[in-house]
């Protein structure tokens, strides 16, 4: 914001002075801002068992991850490095960590396994067995979900989308149901969630409803094999204004997916997992340089 003799401020701070303290380039975060972002989604689902957990990957700062961990944030995380730093800021959160993301490493998913992470969202059958087989030789018990790709199309650019049958991310839905019984054979994992994500940056709610409008027909086939399945996992995606020109009103936008994801859940009896990432952090930050 601009003070009344037109010099840039970050809340209360001149960001003239904090260049002139710290140097440019400089990155500039508001905690008032993540905190009013972060109350804003959680609150947008109040009227539904939920965990909203941050996406690591949005920006990593350790100051930034300890202060949404103050706020109750779990956190969604895609590498060993990025469970390394939640762990960092607080140790008690690996019980609210979702293990996304593709190539999974052995050593990650081992150091995930002596966490205690929530959640461990699979990608394939070769991940579903890696995750079995460090499970067995920690005598660990692994929860996961898989993501299933619910051939959907976003609003989005495609490069950003990722929720069609010819995209290369998730399980196809025709998988599904095999995959989840190939797990529940194994010794040391439980089938527990579903998880889908569609891309990033889609402003259209529908599509994300119509995405887990699937994912609850899913649910409900996978009880009836016998699975228990308490999770689901919505992902993130959540598009945000760059324009100049472009209106916000991320209250109203919010609320508007939360009904789009809530819908078809109601009546399910299921926890709902939350990713936003870039919806929470890209508005609170600045980064400061000089022309020279």
């Amino acid at each position: 914001m601009r003070s009344a003799t037109h010099e840039l401020h970050a809340e209360s701070l001149s960001l003239t002075r904090l260049a002139e303290r710290f140097g440019t380039p400089l990155y500039v975060y508001s905690a008032a801002a993540i905190r009013e972002r972060y109350r804003t989604f959680d609150q947008a689902f109040r009227e539904f068992p939920h965990t909203v957990c941050y996406s690591v990957k949005a920006n990593s700062n350790l100051s930034i991850l300890k202060l949404l961990a103050k706020l109750g944030s779990g956190f969604d995380i895609v590498s060993g490095g990025e469970l390394q730093r939640v762990l960092a800021v607080e140790k008690k959160a690996a019980a609210n960590v979702v293990f996304s993301g593709v190539g999974k490493q052995a050593g990650e998913i081992d150091a995930a396994l002596r966490a205690g992470i929530l959640l461990f969202n699979i990608e394939s059958a070769g991940e579903l067995e890696l995750l079995a087989a460090r499970a067995a030789h920690l005598r660990k018990r692994a929860d996961f979900a898989i993501r299933v790709n619910p051939d959907v199309a976003a609003n989005t650019h495609p490069y950003i989308s990722t929720g069609l049958h010819e995209h290369k991310f998730g399980v196809p839905w025709r998988d599904a149901a095999e995959l989840y019984r190939q797990g529940a054979g194994k010794k040391g994992l439980r089938a527990r969630g579903v998880s889908v994500h569609i891309g990033s940056q889609i402003d259209d709610v529908g599509a994300f409803g119509e995405a887990v409008e699937r994912v609850a027909g899913l649910v409900r086939s996978l009880r009836a094999d016998g699975h228990e399945i308490r999770y689901v996992d919505a992902g993130g995606g959540l598009a945000i204004p760059y324009r100049d020109d472009a209106e916000e009103n991320f209250t109203a936008e919010t609320e508007r997916y939360a009904g789009a994801v809530m819908q078809p859940l109601r009546g399910l009896e299921v926890h709902l997992l939350l990713e936003p990432g870039r919806a929470i952090i890209a508005p609170a930050g600045v980064l400061i340089t000089r022309v020279v």
